[in-house]
C-alpha cells in the first residue's frame, strides 16, 4: 500500500498521466491485436467462401448437363412412346382385319352351304348389307 501511496504523493500529475497513457496503450495494443485476429478469421471465411462458389458453380454445371441428358432422353422416350403407339394401332388393325377375314370367311362358307342371310348374320353377327354381296357372288 505505501508504493501506490508514494505514487501519488510524489507528483500526482504524472502519476496520473502516466496510469492514462499505460491505459491508452493497452487499449491500442488490445484493439490491434483484435483487428489483427479479425483479419486472419476474415481471409479464411474469404477462402471458404470462394471454395464454395466454385462449388456451386460446378454443381450448377453439373445441373444443366443432367438437364440437357434429361432432356435427350425424353425426347428418346417420345420417340418410343410414339412407335409403341403406332405399333399398337398396327397391332389393333391387323386382329381386327385378321378377325374381319375368319367372320367373312365363316359368312363365304356358309353361303356356298345355301345358308340364308339370317342364318348367316346369325351366326356370324355380321349386318344383312354385308351378307347380301357374300351370298350373290358365292351362294348357291
Amino acid at each position: 500500500m505505501d508504493f501506490l501511496g508514494n505514487l501519488f504523493n510524489d507528483d500526482p500529475t504524472s502519476t496520473l498521466s502516466t496510469i492514462v497513457l499505460i491505459f491508452f496503450i493497452l487499449i491500442v495494443v488490445t484493439v490491434t491485436l483484435a483487428f489483427y485476429y479479425d483479419f486472419k478469421k476474415n481471409k479464411l471465411n474469404e477462402k471458404k467462401i470462394s471454395m464454395l462458389e466454385r462449388a456451386i458453380k460446378d454443381l450448377i454445371e453439373e445441373f444443366r448437363s443432367f438437364e440437357l441428358l434429361f432432356s435427350d432422353q425424353k425426347k428418346i422416350l417420345q420417340d418410343y412412346k410414339y412407335t409403341l403407339e403406332r405399333l399398337e394401332q398396327e397391332t389393333s388393325r391387323l386382329a381386327d382385319t385378321s378377325k374381319g377375314d375368319s367372320v367373312i370367311t365363316n359368312a363365304i362358307k356358309m353361303a356356298s352351304e345355301g345358308k340364308t342371310i339370317e342364318e348367316i348374320s346369325d351366326l356370324t353377327g355380321m349386318s344383312k348389307e354385308e351378307i347380301e354381296p357374300i351370298i350373290k357372288f358365292h351362294g348357291k
